[in-house]
């Protein structure tokens, strides 16, 4: 069964004028099945700044929090404030975020919110951002909790590679599922460098 919602998109209080944004808000989702009772929920939405404040979502996205609550900063929400929701945190997403920091930092290396986003970091984790790990590769499946559907795994890929005016993000989330078992099913190889 497949259905589409009426799609009921927000955008961050401090929404700037990213080419982006009226395209992330006119995405409505869907969810299907990709198992017999399993849902698959997508593409869930977001654009992000270069510094990873959240500039605007569509609903699939707003519903993975729990009572719809967006994190301001996605970047501080995979690394620090949203590891209840994010299983095997360390593995799956400090060591795959952080490094994009780094990445950002040598091509944007002025801006003042990556500076203080590379303060914040090293404080929170300890230690400089080298030695988090190694960006994930784009297309890449994480374990996640969904609010409303629970355990299950997130595939997360970038619609767009980041530049100064920031980046739009797709997901897809398959509940119930693993990582290994996502992959199985999409007959995941190994991609581009990452999206967070």
């Amino acid at each position: 069964m497949t259905h589409s919602e009426e799609p009921q998109t927000g955008e961050a209080p401090a929404m700037s004028e990213s080419p982006w944004v009226g395209f992330v808000r006119s995405i409505a989702a869907q969810v299907t099945e990709h198992a017999p009772g399993k849902k698959l929920i997508g593409p869930i939405a977001y654009a992000v700044d270069n510094s990873w404040r959240v500039l605007a979502y569509n609903d699939a996205f707003e519903e993975l929090f729990a009572d719809g609550r967006v994190p301001e900063n996605m970047f501080k929400w995979m690394v620090w404030e949203g590891r209840e929701q994010l299983p095997e945190h360390s593995r799956y997403w400090v060591r795959r975020v952080v490094p994009q920091l780094e990445t950002l930092l040598e091509e944007f290396p002025d801006q003042p919110e990556l500076m203080e986003l590379a303060r914040w970091t090293e404080r929170t984790v300890g230690g400089p951002l080298r030695l988090a790990g190694r960006t994930g590769p784009d297309g890449e499946i994480r374990p996640f909790i969904h609010a409303r559907y629970g355990a299950g795994a997130m595939w997360i890929g970038a619609a767009t590679p980041m530049t100064s005016a920031g980046r739009v993000v797709f997901a897809h989330f398959y509940e119930g599922a693993s990582p290994e078992e996502v992959r199985r099913l999409l007959g995941a190889v190994p991609g581009r460098q990452g999206a967070a």
